[in-house]
């Protein structure tokens, strides 16, 4: 059962439909669903999916040509030929021209998809190939009904075919879609099963990955260990062999990552640890941002104040791995597992589960004000901070949103408490009280989402005020 991706669905969809629109790119890190959505997509539809395997010129013509059968005609070639002996047999391989010859004969007046999956793989056999692949889809086939959709699980390296400036296709008019991590809500529908807890945990973990997602099942502990603390399983997708498609070496990423895994957000803080001078770390940065991996934070009123910047690890599985795993890596490879989870990893995973339900909080409050079920609409959301120098530490709102609220400029302050206590009245009151520190524009309101409840004292209030919302974990997570 396909579950999720309607936004890139319907992203295809447009494109599809589109008669002038013949290019399409599709990135994505390994295990978002990049060869899945495509195959979804397609189904129903005239196609030839053709996943580049890293061979040859003469391998990767043979591995087009098997992936042409059923819908061309390759007269001469022999599919159900030997991969090694057909290589060995230059003369029997179809030129790329002669191949897509093949596919406009075979396309005649209908509407025909060709993918070609790791993309890169397929110009690194043959410099010519991507010339060759430009020249009939820019120049050729421009008047005919043949889409391509190129794919790949490398950023650096798509960039550097597809869509970067010095791009052979630099000029072609590309829909350029980027599969990141599920929702909370659509990863959900991978365990609809589970309460809240269970849902908030797995979708942490998982970092609302595909390719994790789809490994879920039993119970928490067991679907942990499977993802993250058997060496033997899931290394395909484990943070440092989905990187490494784009990063040659590894050392002082790994080590940055694991830096702010700890909570380390400030350029100057990373540099002191991994003992590098600022200017040598922000390029690392930008490296891991253009990856997807990190991104920048900037307190949501004050976006150009440069004091104020810090970075966080996107995905919340990776943010796992570089708190947890990487740290004891020498107990990973050990294989001293169940010491991992109940000394190192059980006791402080409800200030882990802190980001992550952030996370969902975030992605609540928009779908609820999209949807109107909220007295205000949101226009931009972030957080909000301030530093303390002298302490090296930050105080400030979980989330910001600023919107509208009856055609009226509003600002919303969202705390989120993933505690085993309910919340206490004097949370609310420092929650308000800090309010008076930012520079808020028109209508304020107050959100306090808590896993845990609210005391009765706090219920009370803020039935009593309009602008103040206690939301729980149940009610985030409801599907």
């Amino acid at each position: 059962m396909f579950i999720g991706r309607r936004y890139e669905l319907e992203l295809l969809e447009d494109f599809y439909k589109d008669n002038d629109k013949k290019v399409a790119c599709l990135t994505g890190q390994l295990g978002m669903g990049k060869t899945t959505l495509l195959k979804e997509f397609v189904k129903d539809r005239k196609h030839i999916f053709h996943i580049a395997y890293p061979t040859t010129e003469v391998g990767q013509l043979v591995l087009f040509a098997r992936a042409m059968q059923g819908v061309c005609d390759t007269e001469g070639f022999d599919n159900s030929a030997n991969l090694k002996t057909l290589s060995a047999q230059c003369e029997k391989v179809p030129t790329l021209v002669e191949l897509l010859d093949a596919i406009e004969a075979a396309a005649g007046d209908e509407k025909l998809l060709l993918i070609i999956d790791e993309y890169n793989n397929f110009v690194k056999a043959d410099a010519s190939y991507e010339k060759t692949l430009h020249e009939y889809f820019t120049e050729k086939w421009v008047g005919n009904n043949i889409k391509l959709i190129m794919c790949g699980s490398s950023f650096l390296s798509m960039d550097k075919y597809v869509l970067g400036k010095k791009a052979i296709w630099k000029g072609a008019d590309i829909t350029s879609i980027r599969l990141d991590k599920m929702g909370f809500y659509d990863s959900c529908q991978f365990f609809p099963d589970k309460d809240a807890n269970e849902r908030a945990f797995l979708y942490g973990i998982t970092g609302g990955i595909p390719g994790h997602l789809a490994e879920v099942n039993g119970d928490l502990e067991n679907v942990l260990s499977k993802l993250f603390l058997d060496a033997k399983s899931g290394t395909r997708l484990l943070p440092e062999s989905t990187m490494s498609l784009d990063l040659r070496e590894l050392s002082y990423y790994n080590r940055i990552l694991m830096t702010l895994a700890q909570g380390n957000a400030r350029v100057n803080q990373i540099s002191a640890i991994v003992n590098k001078p600022k200017d040598v770390v922000v390029p690392y940065m930008n490296t891991l941002m253009s990856i997807g991996v990190v991104q920048k934070h900037n307190a949501i009123t004050e976006k150009n104040n440069r004091k104020k910047t810090r970075y966080g690890i996107v995905n919340t599985n990776y943010l796992f791995w570089y708190r947890y795993v990487v740290p004891n890596i020498d107990k990973y490879y050990s294989g001293e597992l169940s010491d991992m989870y109940t000394q190192l990893i059980k006791p402080e995973i409800s200030d882990y589960m802190k980001t992550v339900f952030i996370s969902m909080c975030k992605e609540y409050i928009k779908r609820e004000a999209d949807n109107g079920k909220l007295p205000f609409t949101i226009d931009d959301i972030g957080n909000w901070w301030e530093n303390d120098e002298d302490k090296g530490t930050s105080v400030g709102f979980d989330l910001v949103a600023l919107g509208k609220c009856e055609e009226r400029p509003c600002t919303v302050f969202a705390r989120c408490y993933y505690s085993d206590g309910p919340i206490e009245m004097v949370t609310l009151k420092g929650l308000i009280e800090m309010t008076k520190h930012v520079s808020a524009e028109g209508d304020v309101f107050y959100v306090v989402f808590s896993r845990s409840g609210f005391h009765e004292n706090t219920l009370t209030v803020a039935g009593a005020i309009k602008n103040i919302m206690l939301i729980t974990l149940d009610d985030v997570a409801q599907l």
